[in-house]
């Protein structure tokens, strides 16, 4: 097609076969072979020159096309190789939902890498981990415990750990520290361990260490019914330290003293994915991924 574009515009197999780096013999035969194929003389041959035949007129202008579409397919493979446009599937859960570490990754993702189309999917940390398994996410930003051992690779964005939930009439929130002992008599709305194994097993061997052994009221799913719940009167719920109850939630959060149960926001991601554009993403995140308030203040001071 494209030794037939070059004669088909010069009308001259001298100059078709110079603009092709071709010899003129090679080019002629190359011609000659495409018209047995297509079935039809596509050039009119007499001894003052060449020209196209009618079928060779409509040919010329479907070669155009073709070869403009192969070479924007050749484009546009190359940039999906380089990660440069494409499709990347991400998954969150409820806490990474609402840090700052999230939108302040994605919006620079989206300011550097337009064409790639960012699917965020709403997951809890072991659905994700659960996704990114069956290879249906290609990174997940969720919370894993400190010291935790996994089968992806990940590193750190954040940190968050836990706080006592209370009733705002709790009389609890008389005392000037809270230690887990202070629990024994109480009634606790505890992490799903179906869904939270890890969180439920820690906090519970936490309570054990302080020989407090506190009935269990109730199991919820996520953190806006454990509010409700507490809201409600039902009991007392241990929460992420980055939690921020609107106004509607009638409840107190306090620091347990010997409660240290730290746990880190992470970007996870399976080792083996390919994705082109997960590799960016990553080096993206690396780059910003940090201490949050050091970060902060080193705008502030124009060092950063």
């Amino acid at each position: 097609m494209r030794y037939f574009v070059a004669v088909g515009e010069e009308l001259n197999f001298h100059r078709a076969a110079e603009r092709l780096h071709v010899s003129q013999p090679a080019l002629w035969r190359q011609i000659r072979d495409l018209e047995i194929e297509i079935g039809t003389p596509l050039l009119v041959r007499d001894p003052r020159g060449i020209d196209l035949t009618p079928a060779g007129r409509s040919f010329l202008e479907d070669c155009r096309d073709v070869l403009e579409r192969i070479e924007m397919a050749r484009l546009q493979a190359r940039r999906v190789a380089q990660g440069q446009i494409g499709v990347l599937n991400i998954g969150f859960n409820e806490i990474a939902g609402r840090r700052r570490e999230m939108p302040r990754i994605l919006q620079a993702f989206r300011r550097s890498y337009p064409e790639i189309s960012l699917q965020l999917h709403f997951l809890m940390s072991q659905m994700q981990t659960d996704a990114l398994r069956a290879k249906e996410l290609d990174a997940g930003i969720m919370l894993r415990h400190r010291g935790e051992k996994s089968e992806f690779q990940s590193f750190r964005l954040g940190t968050d750990g836990h706080v006592l939930a209370l009733p705002k009439d709790h009389p609890l929130l008389g005392k000037a520290e809270i230690r887990l002992a202070d629990l024994a008599e109480e009634t606790l709305i505890m992490p799903n361990p179906r869904n939270n194994a890890m969180t439920y097993d820690r906090l519970v061997a936490a309570l054990r260490r302080a020989e407090a052994a506190p009935q269990v009221a109730q199991f919820a799913d996520n953190e806006n019914t454990i509010m409700n719940l507490v809201d409600a009167g039902m009991g007392v719920a241990f929460l992420n330290t980055s939690v921020r109850p609107d106004l509607q939630h009638g409840i107190v959060l306090r620091p347990v003293a010997d409660l240290d149960l730290p746990v880190d926001l992470e970007l996870t991601w399976h080792g083996s994915n390919t994705n082109p554009a997960l590799a960016h993403f990553i080096a993206l995140a690396e780059r910003l991924s940090g201490d949050e308030a050091q970060i902060a203040s080193m705008i502030e001071t124009g060092m950063g």
